[in-house]
């Protein structure tokens, strides 16, 4: 028995030690991240080509969420019943990668009204200045008004992350992302003109300041409980403008 304790501590201290060399080779100083970047690659051909699909059998006129995985994991159907809506979310999705997309993602569909999130993994993923982040925000914000002038814009400000030590927090995947960091980008995209930009930040924090774990995964992606915490206050813009 106790030969047995033994081994499954190594077996856990391997396990710990393992993870940490990954993280490392992740995210140690922001360098060396070759490894997400391949991921994050590889899902964003299989989605754009499942658009390509998805598309031909879509509708004028609906409700389309762009965005990143945050968008991608939101279970629209089930949050917003009867609206001809199309999610467009792509995991591990940047803006830069979002502008690339938008003929694909918007204007193939025609829709009535967007909503639009996303940035955070601008502050992972490609590594990406806050204020470049903003930039590309307001260009995809122009770029949509210029081409369809008709669609109205919902711009949704970015979720809060947890960086605690609580137990269901997993820091590979929360990685440099930090709570002030979001505070002030989304401070500034509320600025962006002609969008209805809706603040749903505060609804899921918790009362240190830190998304609140019973609306979370990770730390990072939404719970039911998160996206049933935000979605009254997305569908009472979409109720006004629909």
């Amino acid at each position: 028995m106790g030969l047995s304790y033994f081994f499954l501590g190594l077996a856990i201290l391997l396990l710990i030690l393992m993870f940490q060399l990954i993280y490392g080779l992740i995210y140690h100083d922001g360098k060396n991240k070759n490894m997400i970047k391949a991921v994050v690659g590889s899902t964003y051909f299989a989605r754009t080509n499942e658009f390509k699909i998805y598309n031909r059998f879509a509708k004028s006129g609906g409700v389309v969420f762009v965005g990143d995985s945050l968008t991608q994991r939101y279970p629209l159907s089930e949050f917003y019943p009867g609206l001809p809506i199309y999610n467009r979310g792509i995991d591990g999705d940047t803006t830069v990668g979002l502008m690339k997309r938008l003929a694909l993602s918007v204007f193939d569909l025609k829709p009535k009204v967007m909503v639009l999130q996303i940035g955070t993994n601008d502050l992972q993923v490609a590594n990406i200045p806050k204020e470049s982040t903003i930039q590309n925000i307001q260009d995809i914000v122009s770029l949509i008004q210029t081409t369809q002038p008709t669609i109205q814009i919902i711009l949704v400000s970015l979720y809060p992350v947890n960086r605690t030590s609580e137990k269901l927090v997993e820091k590979m995947i929360v990685g440099p992302r930090m709570n002030e960091d979001i505070i002030w980008m989304n401070d500034r995209i509320k600025q962006i003109p002609g969008v209805y930009f809706v603040d749903v930040y505060a609804q899921l924090l918790n009362d240190q300041g830190q998304l609140d774990m019973r609306h979370s995964k990770e730390g990072l992606h939404l719970s039911l409980s998160g996206y049933a915490t935000i979605t009254p206050f997305i569908q009472a813009k979409i109720d006004a403008l629909f």
